[in-house]
């Protein structure tokens, strides 16, 4: 796990280097696992692509924090993506995992990673602002308590950066 740490804090700066683009996001929307709830992301996403339009790939870290029935908790999502844009509308694929993931699930405390995939739905705005619905699925492997998944679908709202 320290040599994971380790390696993203190396590539994360990097990767921002090496982006023609850095979107920064915060959205709210809807979540479940056994019930249903609430999630906050505020994200960072680092477009790796100069092209105005096609094939986009890039990273993705934030983080989350959730609560739906008697369960919350809060990771560090760091991942990959690959998508496309075409005129104003930007759309992804993609992976990675939460790392640092500390959660309650029906009283029981957990420490762990949550592996997840994810897909991104954008649309620009005026400027430099987009509006993005994103989706995602991940499994809550944690210490402590038992491992569960959960989907959440949030509204996005930032802002990019160009380098």
């Amino acid at each position: 796990m320290r040599r994971l740490v380790i390696a993203v804090c190396l590539l994360v700066p990097a990767a921002a280097q090496a982006s023609e683009t850095l979107d920064i996001s915060i959205g709210a929307g809807v979540d479940t696992g056994d019930a249903t709830g609430w999630a906050i992301r505020f994200g960072q996403t680092m477009d790796m692509t100069a092209a105005e339009d096609g094939l986009i790939y890039g990273m993705t870290c934030g983080y989350d924090y959730w609560r739906a029935g008697s369960s919350s908790g809060f990771n560090i999502p760091i991942g990959g993506f690959v998508g496309a844009r075409t005129h104003d509308v930007i759309t992804t694929f993609g992976a990675g995992v939460g790392l640092l993931a500390l959660e309650s699930n029906h009283h029981d405390d957990g420490f762990g990673v949550v592996p997840y995939l994810g897909t991104t739905l954008g649309f620009a705005l005026a400027g430099r602002r987009t509006i993005t619905i994103d989706g995602r699925i991940s499994r809550h492997v944690l210490l402590g308590t038992d491992d569960f998944s959960r989907w959440s679908v949030l509204v996005m709202y930032g802002g990019s950066v160009g380098h």
